[in-house]
């Protein structure tokens, strides 16, 4: 069966084209990565919020003074959190 003959029969299947089927599938792909992302963002957070309190952590203000830039915590490190970055 070569490859026209299998899009013929898929067609004639779901009633749509091949390409109305991938396109679908793309999105429907991307729809379930980002959910996935911001369900990981939310849990990470609070992974943070225990971190923080453990090492307590001191927010560093920029050089302007008018926004949260990073975390200072008392291992030494300076840890930059991208929901401080908006």
């Amino acid at each position: 069966m070569n490859l026209r003959q299998l899009s013929t029969k898929i067609t004639s299947l779901t009633g749509r084209k091949l390409f109305d089927i991938l396109l679908f599938l793309i999105l429907a792909t991307a729809v379930i990565k980002l959910i996935s992302l911001n369900f990981n963002a939310t849990v990470n957070d609070d992974a943070w919020n225990a971190f923080k309190t453990e090492h307590h952590c001191q927010l560093q203000k920029s050089a302007y003074g008018n926004q949260e830039a990073s975390w200072l915590c008392d291992d030494g490190k300076i840890y930059y959190r991208w929901r401080q970055q908006r």
